[in-house]
């Protein structure tokens, strides 16, 4: 191979590259790289070209952490080909991100399965550690529930339970009425219902110019949507979706007190997936089972597993987390302090549980925000 090593700079180039590799993921996306600047994190977007393949790239996260350097993150990624040799080209990549900027280490959380151990299992042998971490508070979560939405509505509506189904025919009848919009005035309505619900649960909500730049960078391609739930005219819950290539993802939930009495989170599912559907997608990811594995009905947040669960998705266990290290010490500090800071984060996690009279019913569940797949 005669491989050049090369910094993106064009939306349109660095989608097509993302699109052709084997685990494709919105979070590898520019657009998801524009929203993310919204927040601190600086982006670099690097792509390994042999003549006019690409047999690696990543998009990375960049961000000082005051004491300790910079780290590094690529969600969902390294992206390497499917073909012989395209691990050949990881090495280059590496030695570009740490030159461009000085970084401690590199966190990459792979898009593949754990089941498909042939396609991480390169990583060690380039130097990334392995980590035993399910869970991280800034990286991407690795139990992933994911709905399968090929077939005919009717198919997909058998996947659902028995419950779910009555609920998403029944709904009409019961004074639900749903709506789909995609401009800026929906997303304010959502943000004004999301602070509220945020402050009565008590999580972190993301400030107006975070949704403004999901606006911004996914509306104009017909990828972003706002699925609005009333009962009887009065609104009672919103959800986000957005999509990128094959797979539409359920990106924020909010819901009032009229929620608790009526099936909304089921509608407000299924108006998505119908969505998802009508663009091409063959997949809704609903985000992380929120819970330990396997799921137990002990679990503080099992009621939002088993909403997920009912409304058809499946867990999946995404591969481990693994870190490139260049600066040993300073890294050994940062997981101290990671480590330490995860039993915060699950407390956290904890307050996103439904409240005891929505358990096993059809309100919208306190779903942790896609978000916290960073």
């Amino acid at each position: 191979m005669s491989l050049e090593t090369r910094v993106v700079h064009r939306r349109d180039e660095w989608n097509a590259l993302v699109s052709g590799m084997p685990h494709p993921d919105f979070r590898q996306c520019w657009q998801w790289g524009a929203v993310r600047a919204t927040r601190g994190w600086d982006v670099i977007r690097v792509a390994v070209m042999d003549g006019d393949a690409c047999p690696a790239a990543a998009q990375v996260l960049v961000r000082r952490v005051p004491g300790l350097g910079v780290v590094l993150y690529a969600p969902r990624g390294p992206l390497v080909a499917d073909h012989d040799g395209a691990w050949e080209a990881l090495p280059r990549l590496l030695a570009h991100l740490r030159a461009a900027t000085g970084g401690l280490f590199l966190r990459v959380s792979p898009g593949a399965a754990l089941e498909d151990g042939a396609a991480v299992a390169p990583l060690a042998a380039r130097g990334f550690v392995e980590l035993p971490d399910l869970w991280s508070f800034w990286a991407t979560p690795r139990n992933v529930m994911r709905l399968d939405l090929t077939g005919t509505e009717r198919e997909v509506l058998g996947r659902m339970s028995r419950k779910r189904r009555q609920h998403v025919s029944t709904g009409a009848r019961k004074g639900i009425t749903t709506e789909l919009a995609t401009g800026l005035a929906a997303l304010r309505t959502f943000h004004g219902l999301h602070g509220t619900h945020a402050r009565r649960e008590r999580y972190p909500a993301p400030p107006w110019p975070t949704l403004e730049a999901f606006h911004r960078e996914f509306a104009p391609g017909d990828g972003l949507v706002v699925v609005s739930g009333r009962v009887r005219g009065e609104l009672a819950g919103m959800l986000i979706g957005l999509r990128f290539g094959p797979v539409a993802h359920t990106l924020y939930t909010a819901s009032t007190p009229a929620a608790h009495h009526a099936p909304v989170g089921d509608l407000l599912h299924w108006e998505l997936m119908r969505w998802a559907r009508d663009a091409g997608c063959r997949d809704l990811d609903l985000g992380s089972s929120c819970t330990d594995l396997p799921p137990t009905e002990t679990h503080p947040n099992y009621g939002i597993y088993r909403f997920k669960y009912e409304l058809g998705a499946r867990l999946i266990l995404s591969a481990p987390y693994h870190d490139h290290v260049w600066a040993p010490l300073r890294y050994r500090v940062a997981r101290q302090l990671e480590l330490r800071a995860l039993p915060i984060g699950h407390q956290l996690l904890g307050r996103l549980r439904p409240p005891a009279r929505a358990r096993g019913r059809a309100a919208i569940p306190r779903g942790a925000p896609v978000e916290q797949a960073s």
